[in-house]
């Protein structure tokens, strides 16, 4: 399970009526402003009018920015010849920058219409007889401040994407997690409980048959019952013992170290187990190890409970490579089944699915089926990279 940090609240941003009366009231205000150092104030009905019109404009500076930047600075040079220059056409240019620079335009974009804007001041300013600088300053503030919060948002919506694509990425990583768990724990389940299970299937069959005929034999298949139980309780406890607590140590991964008891218990059991070892056994990788060991157990146990002539034969075959594993048993063929339904168990298909899924997890090959005269054939490949001695090759290079 992950858990997440909670976001944090967002502050509610500022109403969009706020802007527009601060945007009146600086234009309003610029116009009363003198056009440079030692003139008087120029307060008039005409420039307020004109800048009453600025303001207006800048009212849908936040749709069209384009559009009304370029109506106020058209105001702007049309206040020249009028007589009508004043500051606060010039905030209004200043602030139409500002809003088109945040809004819509690339940072070099930005940077040069903010220069055109600004020269055009200037160029204004001069005709009018002002050299006042606040009219260029004004132009080239609004866009750089502009600007830099347009780069400032981007590289937060950067940042937050990044951050929401790091949380998938993980979330989805947990899933894959909890499914190869799910399927490790289904594969231990399986091969810890199927064998058991299909011993006290057999047994509890032959003991109903000879329960009243022969009591002896029953009590047998009663008694390998009441072990297979036990057994398969206490390795059931054992897992989810391991699965409650990670931490706790076990006796270690099983592999082919256990193949002598597994051999041993289907003897117990009733089957007798032809094992035979070709080529000098090494070390496997860990992977490999539990693999075999569980191909093995589940291709015995699949032998129990549908082959018949209770025999199975075993071939391990250590390669340079490879580690071959070929288990053969009896079955019968259509032929004998025929009158006869109660011949062969019908199994649900997991326990050959299980291997080819652990053969799959090693880059391992597993092929399995009857041939025609009645065998059941189960053939394992898995590499182990063990750079043994070919005496194929010379120098005895593999």
């Amino acid at each position: 399970m992950t858990t997440t940090a909670a976001p944090r609240p967002r502050r509610p941003p500022i109403p969009a009526w706020l802007g527009h009366v601060a945007a009146t009231v600086t234009v309003v205000l610029a116009g009363g402003l003198p056009s440079h150092p030692g003139a008087d104030l120029t307060w008039s009905p005409q420039v307020l009018a004109l800048n009453l019109v600025a303001a207006a404009v800048l009212l849908g500076r936040r749709r069209w920015p384009a559009v009304v930047l370029s109506v106020v600075v058209a105001l702007v040079l049309v206040s020249v010849p009028l007589g009508l220059f004043n500051g606060g056409t010039v905030a209004a240019a200043g602030i139409a920058v500002y809003t088109l620079s945040l809004r819509g335009l690339p940072h070099r974009r930005g940077l040069v219409v903010t220069l055109l804007v600004a020269v055009a001041m200037l160029g204004a300013a001069l005709a009018a007889g002002s050299l006042a600088p606040q009219h260029v300053l004004v132009v080239l503030l609004g866009g750089a401040v502009g600007d830099a919060i347009h780069v400032q948002r981007e590289n937060v919506a950067a940042i937050t994407e990044r951050a929401e694509r790091a949380e998938r990425t993980r979330e989805a990583l947990a899933r894959q997690r909890v499914a190869e768990d799910r399927l490790a724990i289904a594969r231990d389940l399986h091969d810890v409980v199927a064998h058991q299970i299909a011993v006290i299937n057999l047994h509890a069959g032959a003991a109903g048959t000879a329960l009243r005929s022969r009591p002896d034999d029953a009590a047998e298949s009663l008694a390998v019952i009441r072990d297979s139980s036990r057994t398969v309780l206490r390795e059931i406890g054992d897992l989810l013992a391991t699965l409650r607590d990670p931490d706790a140590v076990d006796a270690g991964p099983p592999g082919m170290a256990q193949l002598d008891d597994v051999v041993r218990d289907m003897a117990a059991h009733g089957l007798a187990v032809t094992l035979r070892v070709s080529g000098e056994p090494y070390e496997l990788p860990a992977a490999v190890d539990v693999t075999a060991l569980r191909v093995v157990q589940e291709a015995l146990t699949n032998a129990h409970k549908h082959g018949t002539e209770h025999r199975a034969h075993v071939l391990l075959e250590y390669r340079p490579r490879a580690l071959c594993i070929t288990v053969a048993n009896p079955v019968p063929d259509a032929r004998e089944r025929v009158g006869h339904p109660d011949r062969v168990a019908v199994g649900t298909g997991n326990g050959l699915l299980g291997m080819r899924e652990r053969v799959d997890s090693v880059r391992g090959e597993l092929t399995a089926g009857p041939d025609s005269v009645g065998t059941w054939t189960l053939l394992a490949r898995l590499p182990t990279a063990q750079r043994a001695t070919d005496p194929t090759t010379p120098g005895g290079k593999p």
